[in-house]
């Protein structure tokens, strides 16, 4: 990891965010009727990418701050519900406003009335587990935090732990995680060896430039040869050996083309690995402006589609590239709100998660004692 790569790992965060909200925009009928289908399926390559930048900046911070187990915890911890807490509450609340201007954009509403047993599956990220392929309310992105907490805790016992322990422990969380979970792990795993072999990966400048270069123009081929049509052909096969092999039908849930997804990872690690030796500079404020907007980006991409389904409900369809930008600056604000109470106060949780573990220690001590 270098700062070069560092900026474009946060760039990438933030067009990738940014290409999510325009594919979901158009999915729901929102964006302008120039902007067409295809956003939407690409908005499902950007989210592979997050799995490639999420393996690999875990695999960084793990080694770089030379954590412990308790360390690693805290930090995952911290990170993920200082967003999963507010944006799953925030949705809510935005959901019960819009039902009082138009319910059918929330039918079927059997969560709303079961928040006893759907708060904590969401919050314990079991919804694209065994049980099915559910996220909380309108909180259509919630999904894919429904696979990388299963990550975190797979890398975190295969790091932390030893012998006979890690193994029955890391065959437990996979049992846990279930098929769904298990055909994305490549995507963000690539992340984790990605890292590993930067250093060996060095090359000069023109290279660097050039990989970056083929690994967009490669693609680009892949969306509009056919071949992607392909790949998505043979997710389906493979989907439907899943249905004869497990004892019940296997629903793919969010995980709807993963061969794509895994030539789509590979293309993007290409292009990060010409990042990491390209010595590119964007400018001192230019970074700080990247940076920013990067530390929201978390936010952003869990709320935005609750408030895309908010601008159904008051009637905004098919609108103006105006009323387009306003609706996109207004989930902005929202965001950076928001943020002020969830991810840009890490900290407070993080210190609230340290507690919680010490108190627990000592409980446990005190029974051990007596």
């Amino acid at each position: 990891m270098n700062p070069t790569l560092s900026i474009w790992l946060e760039l990438s965060r933030v067009l990738a965010a940014l290409v999510v909200f325009v594919g979901h925009s158009v999915a729901l009928g929102v964006a302008p009727q120039e902007v067409g289908m295809a956003w939407h399926r690409t908005a499902d390559d950007a989210v592979t990418a997050f799995f490639v930048i999420s393996g690999l900046v875990i695999a960084h911070s793990t080694r770089a701050s030379k954590a412990t187990l308790s360390d690693y915890a805290l930090a995952r911890l911290s990170r993920v519900y200082s967003v999963a807490l507010p944006t799953v509450l925030f949705a809510l609340a935005v959901d019960h406003m819009g039902m009082h201007f138009d319910v059918t954009q929330y039918a079927p509403n059997w969560q709303y009335p079961k928040l006893w047993l759907y708060l904590p599956l969401h919050w314990l990220f079991l919804g694209e587990t065994w049980l099915g392929a559910i996220y909380p309310f309108t909180m259509a992105p919630y999904w894919s935090l429904g696979y990388e907490v299963w990550y975190y805790v797979l890398f975190g016992c295969i790091t932390f732990l030893a012998g006979r322990t890690r193994w029955v422990v890391v065959a437990a969380v996979l049992l846990i995680m279930g098929p769904r979970i298990w055909l994305l792990l490549p995507t963000w795993w690539l992340g984790v060896v990605l890292l590993r072999w930067l250093d060996r990966l060095r090359m000069g400048r023109g290279a660097a430039f050039g990989l970056m270069a083929l690994a967009l123009a490669a693609y680009a081929l892949f969306l509009l040869s056919g071949v992607r049509g392909a790949t998505d052909a043979a997710s389906r096969q493979l989907y439907a050996w899943f249905s004869s092999v497990l004892t019940a039908p296997f629903h793919q849930g969010s995980t709807v083309h993963v061969l794509s997804d895994y030539v789509v990872a590979l293309l993007f690690a290409a292009f990060l690995v010409g990042c990491a030796s390209c010595r590119f500079g964007f400018g001192t404020r230019a970074e700080a402006l990247i940076r920013a907007a990067a530390a929201h980006t978390f936010t952003f991409y869990l709320i935005h589609f609750t408030l895309l389904v908010f601008a159904r409900a008051l009637g905004y369809a098919s609108v103006s590239w105006g009323v387009y930008g306003g609706i996109l600056g207004a989930i902005l604000i929202t965001t950076w709100g928001l943020a002020r109470i969830g991810e840009q106060r890490r900290g407070w949780y993080r210190t609230l998660f340290a507690r919680a573990w010490r108190a627990l220690s000592g409980l446990r001590g005190a029974l051990k004692f007596s």
